[in-house]
């Protein structure tokens, strides 16, 4: 007899076409049902409580099943990963088949092909084993492992398994455990968690218990096929490149590299410079309101001006920049299946990681990767280009693996820095902006969350939502009574769509504005990137650019993206000076390919495509 959860799968396939018009609308995830969950232990216990996580994997049920079946969730995102968290409840309560088809539900809701045909695989095989004999366990989840990934286009899910096989190889218990208690712990001390937080722990669960018992086979198998296929992706993008390097009659084009932070002694003779303010004087020389803004304007997290193009180090040492910077070497090497020194010492240090070394370790990581941020962004931005000028715009973002509270003091404040700065783009004469940041409604509910402020996640949800209105509504009409600036941001790493999760500032859709997505160098989408409001795709995968002191390193992400799109939008003007916003929107969005994935068109960015286009401008 099928268990109780497929009959509820069943029931839900079946009221959903005939029903669906019936059901309340959910249209953003700031509509979504709000559930807490109590709980009467830290998080981190909760993986080790066999007892616990039974009774939060029963209640979360409830509440995904019901979601699912009494509201219309246009989010089909949102939908995949509601049965992706139920397929694990399923795996951690020992009902297999449960598990298989709900993750074969959410699998079918998965629009990039790719992320398509390897959801499942290890999940196949983790069932297999459980219902072999215990001592052929291992064996059996090896060969099913190996038979479903022999079975895979390699072509079309590389990346996915080089990036499973480093994943997997980070994910220790102890690193695991030191996360959730740095995490979620403080949240769970208030005796209640989020859906949000309850999800996370599922998770981690599941992934703990597959990797516990099945790792190193786990391993062995993705080693074995990714070293069975020697031939890398074609690289489309070296044909679309266009260069100005020795041309002449180039004008300048100030262009702002908004993050955190930019080491502008890489780029001799490509920074813009106020040669009205003298440097380091401490003195407003040109009377414009700001101090020692010699290639740009800074800005702390909560509002006060900062100066210098480049965050200081404190409270880190350059020596433990210098050891994070291998790590971070170590950890995208890990992602690209590459046997590097810095892989394998990142990998030796994981595995000898004790749990209260965990936070420390990664609040140094993520430190060090705002650090070197903003140059790395810069280092795309300013390729084959002599007539770019960087200005420098820096907002220190926290590193804490539990970011500051948000407060109405801090909603105000950062809206009046984001309008300042747009300000200060018009007053100097920036054309192009780079934003590879942002933050959304829910980021700022989890940080309220973690740090126990509000009586409920209802009060939570109220306050984040207008914290976040309160941002994107200055920075929207600061950017849209801005014409003469194109603003480019990150489409997000989140895998989901920024159109229905609320984010500043790439769900933004204005006349002068872009949202670039991320895909790898064959033009594939990245397993990563986020997708819902996108103008255009540019390759955010393994993209090489230097660090703060002249190291190069290649990282991935949609904040690599976005500067290409900024790099072809400098070269046009630095070519066609006289290009409105209007114009040099068009020729980047025209000049894009087009490409059918999983039923959605999307443009890949051609350089070569929009200046031709821009020939007769």
């Amino acid at each position: 007899m099928p268990s109780r959860s497929i009959l509820a799968l069943a029931a839900l396939a079946a009221a959903a076409a005939p029903l669906a018009a019936q059901k309340p609308v959910i249209t953003s995830s700031d509509q979504l049902p709000v559930h807490t969950y109590p709980v009467t232990e830290p998080a981190s216990g909760m993986l080790q409580d066999s007892a616990a996580m039974d009774r939060l994997c029963s209640a979360l049920e409830r509440d995904l099943t019901h979601d699912l079946s009494h509201y219309h969730i246009e989010d089909q995102a949102t939908r995949r990963d509601d049965y992706a968290a139920l397929s694990d409840i399923a795996v951690l309560q020992g009902r297999y088949a449960d598990a298989l088809a709900y993750a074969d539900s959410g699998r079918a809701l998965e629009s990039k092909p790719a992320a398509r045909l390897f959801d499942g695989v290890m999940l196949r095989a983790f069932v297999a084993a459980a219902e072999a004999p215990p001592a052929r366990a291992k064996e059996t989840f090896s060969a099913t492992l190996g038979r479903e990934l022999d079975a895979l286009p390699y072509d079309s899910v590389q990346e996915q398994l080089k990036s499973t096989t480093g994943n997997l190889a980070l994910f220790t218990p102890t690193m695991v455990t030191g996360l959730v208690h740095g995490q979620y712990d403080p949240a769970a001390a208030s005796g209640h968690i989020s859906q949000d937080i309850a999800v996370a722990l599922v998770q981690m669960a599941a992934g703990l218990r597959l990797a516990s018992r099945y790792r190193d086979e786990a391993i062995a198998q993705l080693n074995r096929v990714i070293d069975a296929h020697h031939v890398e992706k074609a690289d489309i993008w070296a044909a679309r490149d266009v260069s100005l390097d020795g041309a002449s009659g180039l004008t300048p084009v100030v262009v702002a590299i908004n993050d955190v932070g930019t080491d502008v002694s890489l780029f001799p003779g490509r920074v813009w410079t106020n040669r009205q303010e003298i440097p380091g004087n401490g003195e407003d020389d040109d009377h414009d309101g700001y101090v020692d803004d010699v290639h740009g304007i800074g800005w702390s997290w909560n509002g006060t001006e900062v100066t210098g193009s480049l965050r200081p180090l404190a409270p880190f040492s350059a020596a433990e920049m210098k050891a994070a910077e291998a790590q971070m070497e170590g950890f995208h090497d890990l992602q690209a299946h590459l046997n590097t020194p810095a892989a394998r010492a990142l990998r030796s240090r994981m595995a000898s990681l004790k749990a209260a070394e965990v936070k420390p370790l990664y609040e140094r990581l993520e430190f060090y990767a705002n650090y070197a941020h903003g140059t790395h962004v810069a280092g795309i931005a300013v390729r084959g280009n002599p007539a770019i000028r960087l200005q420098v715009d820096r907002m220190e973002f926290p590193y804490q693996i539990i970011p500051p509270a948000p407060t109405e003091q801090w909603a105000d404040g950062f809206a009046s820095v984001l309008r300042r700065t747009v300000a200060y783009y018009e007053r100097t004469g920036v054309r192009v902006v780079n934003m590879s940041w942002g933050f959304s409604q829910d980021d700022l509910q989890q940080w309220l969350e973690a740090n126990r402020v509000g009586k409920s996640d209802q009060e939570r949800k109220a306050m984040a939502a207008r914290y976040y209105n309160t941002v994107a509504d200055t920075f929207r009409n600061a950017m849209a009574g801005a014409p003469g600036v194109l603003f480019v941001s990150a489409a997000g790493n989140s895998n989901n769509s920024n159109a229905f999760t609320r984010t500043v500032p790439a769900s933004f859709d204005l006349p002068n504005s872009i949202t670039v997505g991320a895909v790898d160098q064959a033009g594939d989408q990245a397993a990563f990137t986020s997708f819902g409001k996108v103008d255009v795709y540019a390759d955010g995968y393994e993209v090489e650019s230097v660090l703060p002191g002249g190291e190069h390193q290649k990282w991935s992400g949609t904040s690599m993206a976005a500067p290409q799109v900024v790099n072809l939008a400098a070269k046009l003007l630095a070519a066609h000076p006289r290009l409105s916003t209007a114009d040099l929107r068009r020729l980047i969005i025209d000049g894009a390919d087009t490409k059918v994935v999983g039923g959605r068109t999307i443009r890949l960015l051609n350089e070569k495509k929009s200046f031709a286009l821009a020939g007769g401008e």
